[in-house]
């Protein structure tokens, strides 16, 4: 019999980001399956998130956020009410969330799967404190996990050395990508190409790396940047400071709206210091963009340099400035990258993904 699993994650549809998207990708892929499975997550705090009519299967537990983290106080007693015999899936996306059901296991003797999307790096006034908890927290949830599921070879490897787990209980899963992201015909550029991005406006993305990359350049691209975040302020201000031309802000994007902005861009642009495997780039490809990415373990998994798009330093405008410009110079090359990323595509599936979890699922039983 195939067991009960409970995804815990502090995201969740409708909340934007890339975490949520997995987890609620996981749990319909194993709803169409007809197995067992239901989610735990925090109960969205920012008012200008849509309100969203949940299935019985999702419960939303109230909570607070401090320095962008989600205390979800009800949490530990809900997992202590969970059977014995259910499989916990964890989804680490930042603190307070993996400590708990580290603790709520190690009550009820518990099994669960440690999901680890990305690993942040340390920033702002709380970089101090994220430098302690990764080894001193984070580190024994780890290693406590029955399997701890990574989406790339080279941050599998990171994650063995970095936080001690032992190489066998490590697996690595990539993401998939929607059936619905899908684009028919070939790309022609637009006579301005058109440049997107997708994402929180976050310090994580660096977008000011794209904004300066513009600059002197920016008439020549119709530019679009989807998503909204507590930097979108400071970039607006960057933007008219450069004097950019042609930039939007388009705010928020989901469903049918995201897939018509994919299908009418050119080229997608991901800046990032650091990512997991980011669900946008697999978008990305399968909507047939070349992409254009900062040189970073995640993005080089999605990214072949020169084949579907072009990798630069993670800190110099001049050599993305020059990866879009030759990008959309030359429309035989073009062609042939978007063709490329189409063919990528086809190697990421959420049924593929689906099944590689339920093997870890079995092993977690055992554990």
């Amino acid at each position: 019999m195939e067991p009960h699993v409970v995804h815990v994650s502090s995201q969740y549809p409708p909340t934007l980001g890339g975490v949520g998207k997995v987890v609620e990708s996981l749990v319909v892929n194993r709803k169409e399956q007809g197995l067992s499975v239901s989610v735990l997550t925090s109960r969205e705090t920012q008012s200008n998130v849509p309100e969203t009519a949940d299935p019985d299967f999702v419960r939303r537990l109230r909570c607070w956020e401090v320095a962008h983290t989600r205390i979800i106080p009800a949490l530990f007693g809900e997992l202590l009410r969970i059977a014995r015999t259910s499989v916990i899936h964890l989804h680490i996306g930042g603190a307070f969330v993996p400590e708990v059901v580290y603790a709520a296991c190690r009550v009820r003797g518990m099994p669960y799967i440690a999901h680890l999307h990305g690993d942040v790096g340390p920033s702002g006034r709380t970089g101090l404190l994220l430098r302690m908890y990764k080894p001193l927290v984070l580190g024994p949830v780890l290693r406590a996990a029955a399997v701890v599921v990574v989406p790339t070879d080279d941050f599998g490897a990171t994650v063995s050395v970095q936080y001690g787990v032992d190489p066998v209980r490590i697996a690595v899963i990539p993401n998939g990508v929607d059936d619905s992201f899908t684009y028919i015909g070939q790309r022609r550029l637009h006579t301005k190409p058109r440049l997107l991005f997708v994402g929180r406006l976050a310090i994580q993305k660096n977008l000011p790396l794209f904004l300066r990359a513009l600059d002197g350049v920016s008439e020549q691209f119709e530019t679009i940047l989807v998503g909204n975040g507590e930097l979108e302020g400071q970039l607006k201000q960057l933007a008219a400071e450069l004097r950019l031309q042609n930039v939007r802000f388009h705010g928020r994007a989901d469903g049918v709206g995201l897939r018509d902005l994919y299908r009418n861009a050119d080229v997608f642009v991901l800046p990032s210091y650091w990512e997991g495997m980011p669900l946008v780039l697999l978008e990305a490809l399968a909507m047939g963009l070349p992409i254009v990415a900062t040189d970073i373990t995640g993005n080089r998994e999605v990214v072949m340099h020169g084949e579907n798009g072009l990798l630069v330093p993670m800190n110099d405008p001049s050599a993305l400035r020059q990866a879009l410009l030759s990008v959309t110079a030359d429309p035989a090359r073009y062609h042939y990258m978007s063709e490329i990323s189409r063919q990528l595509a086809h190697k990421y599936s959420w049924a593929q993904v689906g099944a590689e979890l339920e093997r870890t699922y079995t092993h977690a039983r055992k554990h």
